[in-house]
């Protein structure tokens, strides 16, 4: 979090972590995706038994698998994998990183987690770009540090319109994300001392 907040503050040329965030965020959609259609162990099971059965089914119901498995699973991790090589493979272990304990979720929790998590996540994607636009509208009001930002993603994203504005919202989104998953670790710990 403290990283976040000074980067926030200060950018300066770290356009390397700036990039991560930005993937980080973008890669959201397709995660939620995941989290909200396949999520969950017990889900992932029954799934498993699921597609069992349909692939001794015939034909017609092996293709109709196979279109499933592209749509729930292998589009949304090549989404992410594809999202990983735009990153330019800089700072992938921090983005790795990033997802771990939403992973951890998708794979390891309950179906109701996995949904609960689906539904933050795309909350929280929303929500961060509302606080984005109102800590630039406040910033253009007060102050004249907006262009320093606009700059400061222009190297990442040449050409982007609202820089400044994806440049506070990822920022928010990986703070609000940290904030969730300190929480998450805070409870788990508190759960096993008991």
């Amino acid at each position: 979090m403290i990283n976040i907040l000074q980067h926030m503050f200060r950018p300066g040329m770290n356009t390397g972590y700036t990039r991560m965030l930005i993937f980080a965020c973008l890669a959201t959609i397709p995660m939620v995706f995941m989290l909200a259609m396949v999520g969950g162990k017990d889900r992932l099971l029954f799934l498993l038994t699921q597609a069992k059965e349909l692939a001794n089914s015939g034909p017609l119901a092996f293709m109709l698998l196979v279109g499933l498995a592209i749509l729930l699973v292998l589009m949304p991790l090549g989404m992410l994998v594809g999202i990983w090589f735009g990153m330019g493979l800089r700072f992938g272990s921090l983005f790795i990183l990033y997802f771990v304990p939403v992973i951890m979720r998708l794979t390891f929790g309950t179906t109701n987690t996995s949904i609960m998590t689906a539904i933050m996540q795309a909350l929280t994607f929303f929500v961060s770009f509302f606080i984005g636009i109102g800590i630039v509208t406040i910033l253009e009001r007060f102050t004249s540090v907006v262009g320093v930002y606009e700059r400061h993603l222009q190297i990442v994203w040449p050409g982007y319109g609202d820089a400044a504005k994806m440049f506070f919202s990822v920022c928010i989104f990986a703070l609000i994300n940290q904030a969730i998953e300190f929480r998450h670790a805070l409870i788990a710990l508190l759960r096993g001392t008991h």
